[in-house]
């Protein structure tokens, strides 16, 4: 009877364990592994507004196939087209403007993709900051606990006072605090990543992508060059310029140098080259700017690294001084609260630059879309 007894608790325990371990195996399956790349890829198939996009890029392509047979419907013909913006057209200026129209809405598309990639990338960052702030908080509590109980065993030494005891305790209890409220922002920041990736709010997800600085060598001068032929706002422009350019040739034939025709059309054209060399130079001010945000980020990411070292170095020599009776818990406590600080800035900074790296590359290949 004994060995049946045995017997059957020995398959329950092991049903148990292997219930257990379909458990543990279950947890880790349901969380999901993800990098920032895989963010971005992630956040890009699943957007409605590319859908919507790719609708309107076809809705081009519908009236440049009509702009088309329009034309062929006039070739061999005198009527005018009429009037479009104010511009008297041919008829070779009706698919050419539809072929503008469907270039712009592709642009268009690319730009809603840079969009997407930053938010993407912003909430990775922001869920990658916020687990910082949950280790950095972690480690300060870690810190407060340890200084808490060296106070605690030196009080009971009877070489420690009872307010220093005291004070000990309420550090501990804002250590601990302050890593409670880095969990919840933790939990809120998976969440806003959730939206952006189109997942349920509760999804749970693991960051695999380290949390380094983006690399940045680019030339400023060939970016600039660059910019005036990819940006949207010099494409838009360089094409209404050839629209008043082509306007002012067809009608330049029709009407002579005196009349109010011909003058008008001349006007038109000028201002528009005037508005493109405008547009030129408020496209280096909007990249020089971002180029030096970027400059400037670098640089604070180098004053938190500095701080944060010397601030470990502070948190040293204030524990040695406290444990020599040379110092005062006050000051260790307050060492242990420029560390932290400093490692938050360290975080700050380091996100800034990522994102004022994907600001300067949009202002460069995109620009900007009203």
């Amino acid at each position: 009877m004994k060995k049946i007894v045995i017997g059957i608790l020995l398959v329950v325990v092991t049903l148990i364990g292997s219930i257990n371990a379909y458990a543990d195996e279950k947890v880790v399956e349901d969380k999901i592994n993800i990098s920032i790349d895989q963010a971005i890829e992630e956040a890009i198939k699943s957007s409605t507004d590319l859908k919507t996009s790719d609708l309107d890029i076809e809705i081009k392509e519908i009236e440049l196939d009509e702009a088309k047979h329009t034309e062929k419907k006039y070739d061999n013909s005198d009527v005018s087209l009429g009037t479009v913006e104010g511009f008297q057209l041919d008829a070779n200026m009706i698919s050419r403007k539809a072929e503008y129209a469907l270039e712009e809405e592709k642009i268009k598309k690319n730009y809603k993709i840079e969009g997407i990639k930053y938010n993407a990338t912003q909430a990775y960052y922001g869920a990658l900051k916020a687990r910082e702030y949950m280790n950095v908080a972690k480690d300060n509590l870690e810190n407060v606990q340890r200084n808490r109980d060296i106070v605690n065993k030196k009080y009971e030494l009877g070489v420690a006072s009872k307010s220093d005891l005291i004070m000990a305790d309420i550090s501990l209890n804002e250590a601990k605090a302050s890593f409670e409220k880095s969990k919840t922002d933790l939990e809120k920041a998976y969440r806003s990543l959730n939206i952006v990736l189109n997942y349920p709010l509760d999804t749970k997800i693991e960051l695999t992508s380290s949390f380094n600085e983006e690399v940045f060598d680019e030339d400023l001068n060939k970016d600039l060059e660059k910019a005036y032929e990819s940006r949207f706002d010099i494409i838009q422009m360089n094409h209404n310029y050839e629209l008043v350019k082509l306007d002012f040739e067809t009608n330049s034939i029709m009407y002579p140098s005196n009349t109010y025709k011909y003058k008008t059309k001349e006007r038109n054209l000028a201002k528009i080259e005037s508005s493109l060399a405008d547009a030129k130079k408020m496209v280096e001010f909007d990249i020089r700017g971002k180029y030096d945000d970027i400059v400037n980020a670098k640089n604070q990411i180098e004053l938190a690294k500095a701080k944060v070292q010397k601030a470990e170095e502070v948190l040293k020599l204030k524990e040695y001084s406290y444990n020599a009776k040379l110092g005062t818990l006050l000051e260790v406590d307050n060492a242990l609260n420029q560390l932290y600080n400093a490692q938050i800035s360290l975080s700050n900074a380091i996100s800034s630059y990522n994102l004022a790296v994907i600001e300067y590359n949009k202002a460069v290949n995109i620009g900007n879309i009203k």
